[in-house]
């Protein structure tokens, strides 16, 4: 099958046929919900605004909300998005969580100095989303939109 470039973008999911057209619009606006959701500062009160709930997240600087930093899931319900957010991205030193990411990548010098870009610049959006298939899909296509700069 050959897509005619000239054309994308032109059909909304709402006139694609089938069950396509319904998934699409389903992640559409559960990704709507995510970006649309409150803001969370990593500030004293970061770690009690999380839910323990499984779901997904997007990290991306204050100054610039339409660029997204990280953007991931949880995959196991063990702690939720507070120990996915939190606990691995702020606190943890992992090389695949963000402090290490931000070092490994040359934009920290070192897991502190991150921790503290992290408390000053960044902002993180999150949605519970219960069930374990439908949130890595949510994932997937979420990452496809968002392009976040550092992921799994």
């Amino acid at each position: 099958m050959v897509i005619n470039q000239e054309h994308i973008g032109e059909t909304p999911a709402a006139d694609v046929p089938g069950g396509i057209g319904e998934r699409l619009r389903a992640l559409e606006l559960q990704l709507l919900q995510l970006i649309q959701s409150s803001v969370i500062n990593f500030d004293d009160r970061c770690r009690s605004a999380l839910p323990e709930s499984p779901g997904i997240y997007r990290i991306f600087e204050l100054a610039r909300p339409n660029e997204t930093i990280r953007a991931g899931r949880t995959k196991t319900a063990a702690g939720g998005l507070r120990q996915r957010v939190y606990q691995n991205h702020l606190m943890g030193n992992q090389s695949g969580n963000l402090r290490a990411q931000l070092v490994a990548g040359g934009e920290c010098l070192d897991l502190e100095s991150a921790k503290i870009l992290i408390r000053e610049k960044l902002g993180v959006q999150v949605l519970v989303v219960e069930d374990a298939e439908e949130r890595a899909r949510l994932e997937h296509f979420m990452l496809g939109v968002l392009w976040p700069r550092y992921c799994d």
